[in-house]
């Protein structure tokens, strides 16, 4: 039988008249992936990982889920060691069979596809895009029929494919797609397959264990022995089974792997002793074409005769277009068993075979482990594969063969270099241990420059503001701001911002004052992006510091062409901080696109933060919630555990405004973890939730011990965080008749507001005066509040100083005056979804003589997260592709939640939403 005829053909799996063999000692196993066959078929879909030291029966399970998969379409992977630093290769061998759906995908995730398989050419692929275009296929197919997703090995998948796939296993909830998983417990994957359900397999009982070995002739003492030995593993029972066992009373028994190994290998040259040389050869290249086999086979003078004559048909697979080992320790025993020298020579006739247009990764990679001492020639190779790999949204392959290339690089400078590249390379892709050691390493290289030692420190900011604290990140950035601006002061402006934006996270005014100085007398041009960013610093750092700035300001268009989202972000952060609410919106919103649009979670998780507090200071709660929800969950699955926990804060204040039970469990647990983490924007946000949860329910004297607990109250000080509780501690001392100290904490609100160009803080000061008031006085600042607050766009604000006006002429017993502003404070409280502050204006109305009882909220408040987006996207007559490609779900799963959204608001039809939308205008 030829080699050919090996293959394993992707096509739906047998009839359900075909029964699946019983797979000894696991029928909890065999149960468990049979109702999640059920499911999957019912439109429930999910993943499981099985895992477990090898042969203990991972593979026999998938394949029993394979035959049990009636009426599936099954696709297939395996890893394979060469191949963990290939990106995208597992991805590949599962999705070949179906690349002719990609054709039907969204033009971006139809491109990142095709450039990512060498299709096409085009720009880097994002992760997150092709992974969502990876959804989209698997949905399109399950759209037939449903889908078996195996990926055997998945220890020696490459680390893109496995990010690619948890993201899948994420959004499977109503998807008619199963994802089944082997790989080795030991190999640390559980962190990269996150949400899959995890079954440990452990060895067969006795009566289970004997019956595998049925038919062999053993004695009862040697059947307990072998037991012993191999701790039930099934596929060690049968190696070994025959073989000469350590007598008992061994003090320890000999270590698994070893003795398969040793048994995979005594095996093989007993039966396959003349084709050793040739093993080797495809043991060292890992999988590839016949072809470039064969041309390594020639240039070794390796005989391939036993291929063409299906001699080595129990050790190999092929399936046309890749030519694999069956298991892969049979691989690993005969690539060992090498010595060093000889596995070289193989590597180097490797190379020079695969030397085609699609292998120059394979190629160079190859050249990386031929060669034995710095090589220049092959570090050059091996970067160019890196340029191609990183080309194809591979951060793991990229790095990997750049961490080479230093390797191989004998000058001190370009390894650093070599060495800045992977580690850049390695926080692309998520691997941020990886990405310190590799920063470590290019730090000790001597003979590197400031303007690539300025890389390697904002690098290890960034690292730290994502997994750590933005006082580390701001120490690491201070001392190069200097050099940053003498050297090239538009490369190194997002530099520049990033200090400025950690000194607002840390309340660090000076980072201001130092700006301002640094900046002075610096010849700009408005018009130039770079340039723009910087005279914004500038007339920012001046206005903070209290200095008179120069007429000359920043060119809002220029600022509205960068393309970084990142950067734009904090642009608008300091345009907001500076009162021109609406263009940092703008820049905001341009920020989100341009990241959704790449595909970069990254940056957009980092941006909903700041969009979601703008939301939530225009009491817009339920787009606030949406966003900060949103980006919660991209922060955590990109790995920035800070990100994810400013959001929570932001959460958090949105259920305590809204008086929601769990709001003040909610702010506890960030608190304790910003404390933690010593991120004072997220511990702002959480004191502030749970000072409002004490005042909405009259708890004054705890409010003021969370606001108080706030911090420092310098002008310096960001208007959104630190003093915008101010105004909250005023009520709070007022009502707990501390009137000296809230006359105090007036004065300083009342001093910062006069800083600011927005309106709001006036409106705010003007509240605190009439809080602090009486009589005729009090009247007259509360109309200065109220005409103010129209002039802003904070409805929630507005809202609660027609609260207090409506108690202090309730007071003054003028209740007609005091029904009308309290009438509006409860339509707007209504409207926002504040249900505990709807609850004390009832209860004013009340009092004043008016009957009252909560009104019904409206259709879309009832609207999760979630839905309230994709509804807002219908309203803006987004297509469900279109929806899907925004928010990096299935076209099937933005449908599920349409029917939720549909059932909930009782309309059915799209126009019938989209008027919803834009006659309730949510928030």
């Amino acid at each position: 039988m030829a080699v050919t005829a090996s293959v394993k053909s992707p096509v739906p799996v047998p009839s359900s008249a075909h029964r699946a063999r019983r797979v000894l000692g696991r029928d909890d196993e065999t149960g468990m992936l049979d109702e999640l066959l059920r499911n999957a078929a019912d439109s429930r879909g999910g993943g499981v990982i099985l895992q477990g030291e090898p042969g203990i029966g991972k593979t026999t399970l998938l394949s029993y889920a394979e035959e049990r998969a009636a009426g599936f379409r099954a696709l297939r992977a395996a890893g394979a060691e060469p191949e963990r630093d290939l990106a995208y290769a597992t991805l590949h061998q599962l999705l070949f069979p179906v690349l002719d759906l990609v054709d039907g995908l969204p033009g971006p995730q139809a491109q990142a596809l095709d450039v990512l398989f060498g299709r096409a050419h085009g720009a880097p692929p994002d992760p997150f895009l092709v992974a969502l275009a990876t959804l989209s296929v698997l949905s399109l197919l399950a759209g037939d029929q449903p889908v078996l997703c195996v990926v055997d090995d998945a220890h020696w998948a490459d680390q893109p494919t496995l990010k690619t796939l948890a993201f899948v296993a994420r959004r499977l909830r109503d998807e008619p797609v199963a994802l089944m998983f082997a790989a080795r417990a030991d190999e640390g994957h559980g962190a990269d397959l996150p949400d899959l359900r995890r079954v440990p397999l452990m060895g067969l009982d006795q009566e289970s264990a004997r019956a595998l070995l049925a038919g062999r002739r053993l004695t009862d003492g040697e059947q307990r022995r072998l037991l012993a030995v191999t701790g039930g593993n099934p596929l060690a029972l049968i190696e070994l089974a025959g073989q000469p066992i350590p007598p008992e009373g061994t003090p320890e028994p000999p270590a698994l792997t070893d003795e398969l190994r040793r048994s995979f290998l005594a095996k093989v040259r007993a039966r396959h002793a003349g084709s050793l040389p040739l093993l080797l050869l495809i043991a060292a290249g890992g999988s590839g074409g016949l072809d470039g086999f064969e041309r390594a086979a020639a240039s070794l003078r390796v005989d391939t005769g036993p291929l063409h004559r299906a001699e080595l048909d129990e050790l190999l697979s092929y399936d046309g277009t890749r030519l694999v080992f069956r298991h892969p320790l049979i691989r690993s025993a005969i690539y060992h068993s090498a010595a060093a020298d000889r596995r070289a020579a193989i590597h180097r006739a490797l190379a020079a075979a695969f030397d085609g247009p699609a292998d120059q990764h394979r190629r160079a990679w190859h050249l990386g482990q031929a060669a034995v001492g710095p090589d220049e020639r092959v570090a050059e190779q091996l970067e160019r594969s890196a340029e191609q790999a990183a080309s194809r949204g591979g951060p793991a392959a990229a790095m990997a063969a750049l961490s080479r290339a230093a390797e191989l690089t004998a000058d001190d400078r370009r390894r650093g270099r070599r060495l800045w590249s992977a580690a850049h390379a390695a926080l692309h892709g998520g691997f941020t241990a990886k990405a310190t050691e590799l920063l470590d390493r290019a730090e000790r290289e001597p003979r590197l420059d400031e303007a690539d030692r300025i890389p390697l420190a904002v690098m290890r900011a960034i690292v730290a503001e994502f997994a750590g604290s933005p006082e580390d990140a701001l120490s690491l950035v201070r001392p190069w701001i200097p050099r940053a601006l003498c050297l090239d002061r538009r490369r190194f402006a997002p530099t520049v911002a990033m200090y400025g934006d950690l000194g607002t996270r840390t309340q660090r005014p000076e980072v201001w004052s130092d700006l301002a100085d640094r900046l002075d007398g610096l010849q700009l041009a408005p018009d130039d992006p770079g340039d723009a960013v910087l005279l914004l610093l500038r007339h920012a750092g001046q206005v903070r510091t209290g200095r008179t700035a120069p007429a000359e300001r920043w060119d809002g268009a220029a600022l509205e062409s960068l393309t970084d989202p990142i950067l734009m972000t904090m642009a608008g952060a300091v345009i907001r901080g500076l009162g021109d609410h609406e263009l940092a919106r703008r820049l905001y919103r341009k920020a989100g696109r341009l990241a959704r649009a790449g595909g970069s979670l990254g940056a957009l998780a980092w941006n909903l933060e700041y969009q979601a507090a703008d939301e939530l200071a225009r009491g817009r709660l339920g787009i606030a919630e949406a966003q900060a929800e949103e980006g919660y969950q991209f922060a955590a699955e990109v790995g920035q555990p800070s990100t994810a926990c400013r959001n929570r804060g932001l959460l958090a204040l949105c259920a305590a405004i809204r008086g929601r039970t769990d709001a003040a469990e909610l702010a506890t647990g960030v608190l304790a973890e910003a404390s933690e983490r010593r991120l004072p924007d997220a511990m702002i946000y959480a004191r502030r939730a749970l000072g409002l949860v004490e005042l909405a329910t009259g708890r004054y004297h705890e409010a003021v011990r969370h606001f108080e607990a706030v911090g420092d109250r310098d002008a310096g000080a960001p208007a959104d965080l630190v003093m915008g509780t101010v105004p909250d501690l005023v009520e709070a001392l007022v009502r707990a008749g501390e009137h000296d100290r809230a006359g105090a904490a007036a004065a300083r609100y009342e001093r910062w507001s006069r800083s600011t160009s927005s309106s709001e803080p006036a409106a705010l000061a003007a509240r605190c005066r009439a809080l602090l008031s009486t009589g005729a006085a009090a009247d007259g600042h509360f109309e200065e509040s109220l005409r103010l607050h129209a002039r802003s766009d904070s409805a929630l604000e507005h809202a609660r100083t027609q609260l207090l006006l409506g108690e202090h002429l309730r007071r003054g017993r003028r209740r007609s005056q005091a029904q009308e502003h309290l009438r509006g404070a409860a339509e707007t409280f209504r409207r926002l979804g504040s249900l505990a502050w709807e609850e004390r204006v009832l209860g004013e109305l009340r009092a004043a003589g008016e009957s009252a009882r909560p009104r019904d909220t409206g259709a879309l408040s009832t609207l999760t997260p979630q839905e309230l987006r994709i509804a807002l996207a219908v309203g803006e007559g987004l297509t469900n592709r279109e929806i899907a490609a925004q928010f990096f779900l299935s076209p099937r799963t933005v449908d599920y939640h349409l029917r939720k959204v549909f059932q909930k608001t009782a309309i059915t039809s799209r126009a019938e939403l989209i008027r919803l939308v834009l006659a309730q205008r949510p928030n």
